[in-house]
C-alpha cells in the first residue's frame, strides 16, 4: 500500500462513538471511514451454533444480562440490550449475528476483520465458516485475525482466499519468518515496538504491516509532554511502512490518513 491506498479500520467498529461490536458501531465506521473501511470485530458462537460478534466470553460487560456466550442460545443472546451500557441513546442495540453483519457489509462496502475467539473447536467452526462464506459468496468481505498463529495457519488451509492477520503483543526476532511459517498475509505490530524496524523485515518478506493506534484521548497527555504519536504515524505512512491502521476512533484514522496524503 501507499499513502493513497492504505486502509483504515475501526477496532470493534467505531467503538469510540458507539457500543462496540454492534451494527451502530459498524454503521458509524462506514460513515466516518467511507467505502472500504475495515471493522475489526470478534467471533463467538452460541450454544446452538450461531456465530455472533462479541469480544468477551461473557455478556456481563456489554449487555444488561450475565452469563457465558457459549452457554446461551442465539434467541437468548438476541434478546439482550447491548447498547445501554454505552449510552442511553443506543438502548436496544443487539449483539449481531455474523450472517447479518455480512449482509450489511455487502450493501455498505465494508470489510470485517474477524478475530477468532474460539480456540478449541476448529473442527466445528472452520466448516461452519466455510459453508457460510460459500453461501453468501463473501470471502472478499473478510479477514481472519488471531493471537493463535497455529489456528491462523489451520484456517488458511481450509479457507485460503480469506486474508489472515497475526496479532502480537511481543517484539518479534524475525517477524517475516513467523509470518511465513504461519502462512499469514499480515502482522499487526504493537506501536511501542514499531520503531525497531519490524515493518521493513515484513515488507522485505512480502507481508503487509498493520498497526493499532491508541485513541486520541489516550494520546493527549503524551502530546502535552511533547510526544506526538499521531505525527509519528503520519511519518511512518509517508515512509511506506504501513498498509493498514486501526483505532477505536475511525475519524482519527481518517484524519491521519488524510494528513499523510498531504
Amino acid at each position: 500500500m501507499t499513502p493513497q491506498t492504505m486502509r483504515i479500520a475501526g477496532h470493534r467498529g467505531h467503538s469510540a462513538g458507539a457500543p462496540e461490536n454492534t451494527m451502530a458501531a459498524f454503521r458509524l465506521a462506514r460513515e466516518l471511514g467511507g467505502t472500504g473501511v475495515t471493522c475489526e470485530t470478534d467471533l463467538s458462537m452460541t450454544s446452538d451454533g450461531e456465530f455472533v460478534l462479541i469480544h468477551d466470553e461473557t455478556v456481563d460487560r456489554t449487555t444488561n444480562w450475565h452469563g457465558l456466550v457459549r452457554n446461551m442460545t442465539y434467541a437468548e443472546i438476541a434478546a439482550l440490550d447491548a447498547g445501554s451500557w454505552f449510552d442511553a441513546k443506543f438502548a436496544g442495540e443487539r449483539i449481531p449475528r455474523l450472517r447479518d453483519a455480512l449482509l450489511y457489509a455487502r450493501d455498505a462496502g465494508i470489510i470485517y476483520q474477524l478475530e477468532l475467539k474460539i480456540y478449541d473447536q476448529n473442527d466445528v467452526i472452520f466448516p461452519k465458516l466455510r459453508a457460510l462464506i460459500d453461501e453468501l459468496d463473501c470471502a472478499d468481505l473478510l479477514q481472519f485475525s488471531s493471537f493463535d498463529f497455529v489456528q491462523l495457519r489451520a484456517v488458511k488451509n481450509l479457507i485460503p482466499e480469506v486474508p489472515t492477520v497475526g496479532l502480537s503483543h511481543s517484539r518479534l526476532i524475525d517477524p517475516a519468518a513467523l509470518a511465513r511459517e504461519a502462512n499469514v498475509d499480515a502482522i499487526n505490530l504493537e506501536i511501542q515496538h514499531f520503531p525497531s524496524g519490524e515493518s521493513y523485515q515484513l515488507h522485505d518478506g512480502g507481508f503487509a504491516v498493520f498497526l493499532h493506534v491508541p485513541r486520541p484521548d489516550r494520546l493527549d497527555k503524551l502530546k502535552r509532554y511533547g510526544v506526538d504519536v499521531e505525527a509519528q504515524v503520519v511519518q511512518w505512512i509517508r515512509a511506506g511502512q504501513l498498509d493498514h491502521i486501526i483505532s477505536d476512533d475511525v475519524a482519527q484514522m481518517a484524519r491521519i490518513r488524510n494528513e499523510a496524503r498531504g
